[in-house]
């Protein structure tokens, strides 16, 4: 089943939702790769808050997840797409990740994002996307889609 939705621009106002969301969706991959520190966690997020990259995505009236993008020289990056977990199972994040891919594949430009490594999940969601994995560190998986030209 798929839920309907909308991206937003972020505002300012977006800046606590942002961090509610983030938490909702990362808290147990943040807690098993290197420990959740909510102060820590929140000072960093006031610190990445950037309404010129950050999306807020939209579903029932209701900011249910984030997208974050930064594209330069022929680079997508997605710095992060996180969805509430009630909402992960409508199929929102790979209808958005297809977007990306389509415009990405117009541009003729490469998507790169990273994964912890124990988001398994998202790991092996990007990878049926497409994408491979480019390096690794302790944490993440780098991973980059490149359009068939």
């Amino acid at each position: 089943m798929q839920k309907d939705f909308r991206i937003r621009k972020a505002i300012d106002d977006d800046l606590l939702p942002s961090f509610e969301i983030r938490k909702n969706a990362m808290l147990q991959y943040i807690e098993a790769s290197k420990g959740w520190d909510e102060e820590e966690e929140m000072k960093q997020h006031i610190e990445d808050f950037d309404t010129d990259v950050m999306q807020m995505i939209i579903a029932d009236g209701s900011s249910i997840g984030v997208l974050e993008t930064v594209s330069s020289d022929g680079i997508m990056e997605v710095h992060g797409i996180y969805i509430i977990e009630e909402y992960q199972n409508f199929k929102i994040g790979s209808r958005i990740m297809a977007g990306l891919m389509r415009k990405a594949s117009s541009k003729k430009s490469k998507i790169m994002l990273q994964v912890l490594k124990v988001n398994t999940r998202a790991k092996d969601f990007y990878l049926e996307l497409g994408f491979k994995i480019l390096r690794e560190d302790d944490l993440y998986f780098k991973m980059i889609y490149k359009p068939v030209e």
